[in-house]
């Protein structure tokens, strides 16, 4: 919460009690005018923003009260009863919302270089899978992130109109309900040049219906200390797609409740898990790990984004001649990363594209083909702490490893979501899914270690993320090779 928003809080907390003495009749002109002050203030540096509605209300209420000297719990037992039930639930409101859904502040970058963004706008030749239109081609839009020369630029507002939209239409709320994301103050400019020299590429692939660009804490970072990151957003598979000309394509769900969300992809899983964990051997366990792993629909949804991947590849030694990124990537180093789906994603184009030199995986699941094969390039996943029993389908789909180097990590107290920042948008651990662990913590283990992975793999720089054990004891290693 903000400044004015907590003195606001504290006034309307305490005053009920002030106006039912005696005493506040003798002067009441001095409060009304320190309650005007505060609230003039509050809109004029920090703004309205619909979470403070209760505290706007209860300080109305209160205003009238002191206005009519009115006692706040005047009359008998009943009344006093009821009206302080009524104060209670709305004083509950007016200290919860902005506290769950606050004005949040970032983690600042540490890194020497400035961060600047744009975006492109890449079309391919592909066609559209999601689609029922056989003529579609697969459009992509990609937010690049990268070390700039700031000068007078303004920084970007907190996620784009695709984003915001989406995420509101897939909780059902007014598109207006994210409108106090303008309040938080980012950390990346809007269209810089970017600073004069070659940096090593990382493509970033996000989590199935999320926000695409919803990673600012991470990216930020990262790009930060060195490197363009290519934000990959998966057209009708994220919360929504912002393109140049306006339009915004969401998440298309004809295709989930056809494909996706169906009955048989449902008694799959479940019937998986159960096999699973009434195996009694390894060989059953793998059997149950391949059956699912290949033929879930997360596989097909694997291969769909490691072709998007593939198609920004493609496509990067024409943006380092004719774009404003011309001169500036270094295409001999590239990494790729992901959240989730988007992990699955990343092992997967892995497997396939010699062009890439190194991969990173968060609190992904493998589907696709990686269970039988192995990897060649430089592999490090890191895990969330998942606290309820569940397959550990990924030990048997990267049960041969890498033939070069491995790292399975896992940070623990954290959930899912803690990758994200969410857990910075919902300040709520059951609805967040982000686990106990400080969110600006699991951020700074997370970029501490994707950063060390990608120095040693990509920059050639002696880096050993063993040693984060000891700086950091939610850091646990699975397996190294």
């Amino acid at each position: 919460m903000r400044l004015f928003e907590i003195i606001l809080l504290f006034i309307i907390t305490i005053f009920p009690f002030y106006i039912s003495t005696k005493g506040y009749r003798l002067n009441k002109k001095f409060p009304l005018i320190i309650i005007g002050g505060i609230i003039i203030l509050h809109f004029i540096f920090e703004g309205y923003r619909w979470q403070i509605i209760p505290t706007y209300l209860i300080t109305l209420i209160l205003v009238w009260c002191l206005y009519k000297e009115y006692s706040f719990f005047n009359g008998g037992w009943i009344k006093k009863i009821i009206s302080g039930l009524t104060f209670s639930t709305l004083l509950l409101f007016a200290w919860s919302l902005p506290y769950i859904l606050p004005v949040f502040s970032l983690p600042t970058p540490t890194g020497k270089y400035k961060i600047g963004s744009d975006y492109i706008h890449l079309k391919t030749d592909r066609e559209e899978e999601i689609t029922e239109n056989t003529d579609d081609k697969r459009e992509l839009m990609i937010k690049v992130w990268y070390p700039a020369n700031i000068k007078n630029e303004k920084k970007e507002s907190y996620l784009n109109d695709g984003d915001r939209i989406g995420f509101a239409k897939k909780y059902g709320l007014p598109k207006s309900t994210f409108n106090y994301l303008n309040y938080v103050e980012t950390n990346t400019y809007k269209f810089p040049k970017v600073a004069n020299r070659k940096f090593p590429v990382l493509i970033f692939s996000h989590g199935s219906y999320s926000k695409a660009s919803g990673y600012y804490a991470i990216i930020e970072e990262i790009v930060s200390q060195g490197y363009i990151v290519l934000n990959i957003n998966h057209t009708y598979e994220s919360t929504g797609t912002l393109f140049p000309d306006g339009t915004i394509k969401l998440y298309n769900k004809e295709y989930d409740e056809k494909y996706v969300s169906t009955q048989q992809m449902g008694e799959l899983a479940w019937k998986s898990q159960q096999d699973f964990n009434n195996a009694k051997t390894e060989d059953e366990k793998l059997l149950v790990s391949k059956n699912i792993l290949k033929n879930y629909i997360a596989s097909d949804i694997t291969k769909r984004w490691s072709k998007d991947i593939t198609s920004v590849i493609d496509i990067l030694e024409i943006w380092n001649k004719s774009s404003f990124l011309a001169n500036r990537l270094d295409t001999n180093k590239i990494g790729v990363f992901g959240h989730s789906q988007g992990a699955s994603a990343v092992g997967q184009t892995l497997l396939e594209d010699d062009r890439i030199t190194a991969g990173a995986s968060l609190d992904g699941i493998q589907w696709g083909n990686m269970i039988d094969s192995t990897l060649i390039k430089p592999f490090l996943i890191i895990s969330s702490d998942w606290k309820f029993p569940h397959p550990n389908f990924n030990t048997y789909a990267f049960r041969n490893g890498s033939s070069t180097a491995f790292y399975d990590v896992k940070i623990n107290t954290s959930g899912h979501a803690s990758f994200m920042d969410i857990p910075l948008m919902i300040n709520l651990q059951f609805i967040n899914e982000a686990g106990t662990i400080n969110p600006k913590r699991a951020y700074k283990i997370t970029t501490e270690t994707l950063l060390q992975f990608f120095d040693k793999y990509l920059l050639d720089k002696p880096t050993n993320l063993i040693d984060l054990k000891t700086k950091y004891n939610e850091f646990e290693i699975m397996r190294k090779k």
